[in-house]
């Protein structure tokens, strides 16, 4: 008969190898999916993430970007792709202190056409999804 240390320590073996096999299934998946390009994030999924308040928007408006799950307190840079595939200078922006930010983007200054949108956790290294807004020439019409 084993005693009850063996059982102990099999029975922490396996949980081990259990972790071993999720961990890798999970670094499986995620290498195989590769990185969220929409503006939506599955319920459950973790990482920073940015969201707009729409993703159409004509010119010479705003659109509101709202970030969360990055480090706290901490620099976080923006980037911004244009639809002519040039990319406007980086914007570092500070998080609060659960990770979160907003920021206001002007459309002033930006063509007309899809723009691509996503931030770079400074500390982790990590990268958010890439949220598209389209700017258009037509002003909005009050319903």
């Amino acid at each position: 008969m084993a005693s009850p240390h063996h059982c102990h320590h099999f029975h922490k073996m396996n949980t081990s190898r259990r972790l071993l096999l999720v961990s890798l299934f999970v670094f499986l998946w995620v290498a195989a999916c590769g990185s969220d390009t929409d503006t939506t994030v599955e319920s459950g999924e973790t990482g920073p993430t940015v969201t707009l308040s729409r993703t159409v928007v004509p010119a010479k408006e705003f659109i509101d970007v709202t970030g969360a799950g990055f480090t706290p307190n901490a620099n976080v840079t923006s980037h911004l792709l244009q639809p002519d595939g040039r990319e406007f200078p980086y914007l570092p922006i500070l998080t609060d202190g659960n990770g979160g930010f907003t920021h206001e983007v002007d459309t002033l200054l930006l063509l007309v056409g899809t723009h691509e949108l996503w931030v770079d956790d400074d500390t982790t290294g990590e990268r958010s999804n890439v949220a598209r807004f389209e700017v258009t020439r037509e002003q909005e019409t009050e319903p």
